[in-house]
């Protein structure tokens, strides 16, 4: 069963942003309003406005928004294609529990492993940064049973 929504995409300053929404134990729409098509984006306005030194870094973001006992649960993960190893960009994780820094839950399951694995597989097929970020366009290529297939925002 797949443990995600569709992602999409959205921008913050310059950042290109890919949102996974988690479909987890806990609902996400506790803590967000799937009705309001600007949720999840609104939180995300205001946790990169506080923490604009520590998040105004890399070229695109991949982000997983998900539920912790009511709390509203971030991990962004920080792909910057200017510092690169022989395998690809080097990555920074930031887990944040609602608008602040989290040190004590951990940061993404197996399956977001594995989406991120499938994320990069896509950003080297599509080769152009603008157009592999676009979710309307580009969805990476899931194993069986991993395929999300709705939408959070109703």
């Amino acid at each position: 069963m797949c443990r995600q929504y569709l992602p999409f995409n959205y921008n913050i300053k310059d950042i290109p942003l890919i949102i996974y929404p988690v479909k987890d134990e806990n609902p996400l729409d506790e803590i967000f309003d799937a009705s309001n098509h600007m949720s999840i984006q609104n939180h995300l306005i205001k946790l990169y406005k506080k923490h604009i030194k520590t998040l105004n870094k890399g070229h695109y973001h991949i982000l997983f928004m998900w539920n912790l006992n009511k709390n509203r649960m971030t991990d962004v993960w920080i792909h910057d294609t200017t510092n690169w190893t022989d395998s690809g960009p080097l990555l920074e994780c930031i887990t944040f529990r609602n608008l602040d820094v989290c040190e004590d839950a951990g940061i993404a399951s197996g399956d977001s492993i594995i989406v991120l694995g499938r994320e990069e597989e896509l950003r080297r097929k599509v080769g152009n940064l603008d157009q592999y970020v676009n979710r309307q366009v580009y969805l990476p290529d899931f194993p069986k049973g991993m395929k999300p297939t709705e939408t959070f925002y109703k």
